[in-house]
């Protein structure tokens, strides 16, 4: 078998790579900060989904928006318009195909391992069942413990005794308000109480909206 230089260097340059972790500098600006995206890049010459996720570098909260620039970045590798510094390179074994699906399948691991951090911290917070039902009437699976602070609720009454209780949810995720509202049968179907609600929404922080007092109106004079 003849091994051609192109192919030793390529051999060269991932056994290095392996044995130094240091990262080629393959997409890298003097203008922007492109760390998490480069890092990715290299993790995607050996398709180490496992590596990337477990560099802090790269797994962090918004991972997600590094993903989607380094979309439209990708393509600039190796396309010699100056998009990257001088001594950026292009390793033997780069496939911008495979950098691609590299990309796509890290931002699924990622949202997996997002959702099983997030359903762990939710079974051992306070208030499980009473959050899966505030959760619910929002059409999701459940609030966490941490949002609720950015509720705030009424409880509605007939004849005294509590029918209901309106909610108004300021979604930090995409800054809109929702509103809902979670009556006493709902609560009951669930195992639970109006006054269970109510205490995990209070221990929760949640603003209570009581209800404003009537008017009292002066009669014109002229009446």
């Amino acid at each position: 078998m003849k091994i051609t230089r192109s192919h030793i260097r390529s051999i060269l340059k991932e056994a290095l790579f392996t044995e130094s972790k240091e990262m080629l500098p393959i997409i890298v600006s003097r203008f922007e900060n492109f760390e998490t995206m480069n890092r990715i890049a290299n993790y995607a010459l050996t398709n180490d989904i496992k590596g990337a996720l477990s560099d802090s570098s790269v797994n962090h909260e918004n991972l997600d928006l590094d993903l989607d620039e380094m979309k439209g970045l990708v393509k600039y590798v190796g396309g010699g318009e100056d998009r990257f510094t001088k001594d950026s390179v292009v390793p033997d074994n780069w496939n911008a195909d495979k950098v691609y699906k590299f990309i796509k399948d890290l931002e699924t691991a990622w949202l997996d391992s997002q959702g099983a951090a997030s359903d762990s911290k939710h079974k051992s917070d306070p208030g499980v069942k009473e959050r899966e039902v505030i959760g619910n009437s929002l059409t999701m699976d459940y609030i966490d413990f941490d949002d609720i602070k950015n509720i705030t609720y009424q409880i509605r009454k007939t004849g005294g005794v509590p029918v209901r209780i309106d909610i108004d949810y300021s979604d930090p995720s995409v800054g809109g308000v929702d509103y809902a509202n979670i009556t006493a049968d709902q609560i009951k179907r669930a195992g639970l109480s109006i006054t269970d609600i109510e205490e995990i929404l209070s221990a929760g922080k949640a603003k209570l909206r009581k209800k404003s007092p009537p008017v009292q109106r002066t009669p014109s004079m002229y009446d």
